[in-house]
């Protein structure tokens, strides 16, 4: 049974995402756009549920890493995200993130990959940007592109990052904002006022 619950996990996340009312707001120039410059997209620890299956239906053609924690639960969630075609790299913010990050860096190599990370994942606190994904930024030369999924009626866990799940049928608006660019040079200040307007674009 256990080896069937990723299977059934999938199907649903695409059923519910087939039926949302679904609006976009392209700021990033990346969305049916195969041939995009690769990015690092980053979005709310909270805002999971919907992620594999608009990237799968948005971004075809080309192929992401995500990061997932080493759990038992980051199993699961990697058990699931490759039957959208996600590549997990397992690691965090809080463990095992610098290997992870070399991994990502090591494997996205195709210019057709995107690096995806949630910023103030695995454990928070929730709406909060942990560095690494601006050091990621930083060392990859990639820009971050913040994604915002706003969904209409959801349902909102009483989990550390308050997790929202859909309500089949209601609205959802994808906002991607402008590229942001973290310099080489980009000091401790300015690394701070990023993730301050890193935070703006994504929302809350």
């Amino acid at each position: 049974m256990k080896k069937l619950l990723p299977g059934f996990a999938a199907f649903v996340l695409r059923a519910i995402a087939a039926t949302m009312r679904v609006t976009t707001d392209d700021r990033g120039g990346i969305l049916y756009k195969p041939d995009h410059t690769p990015v690092i997209l980053a979005f709310w620890h909270n805002r999971m549920f919907l992620a594999a299956p608009f990237y799968e239906r948005y971004c075809q053609g080309r192929t992401n890493y995500v990061f997932i924690s080493r759990s038992r639960d980051g199993q699961f969630i990697t058990d699931v995200a490759r039957r959208f075609g996600v590549h997990a790299v397992r690691g965090s913010s809080s463990r095992h993130g610098m290997s992870a990050a070399l991994t990502a860096l090591r494997k996205a190599t195709d210019p057709r990959s995107d690096i995806v990370i949630t910023p103030d994942g695995p454990r928070g606190p929730c709406y909060q940007v942990q560095p690494g994904v601006l050091r990621l930024a930083q060392a990859s030369g990639r820009p971050i592109v913040a994604v915002d999924l706003q969904l209409g009626w959801k349902i909102e866990l009483k989990s550390w990052d308050k997790f929202q799940i859909p309500v089949p049928f209601s609205r959802c608006r994808i906002v991607l904002s402008e590229p942001i660019v973290v310099s080489p040079e980009a000091g401790e200040e300015e690394l701070a006022a990023l993730g301050v307007r890193l935070a703006a674009a994504l929302g809350s």
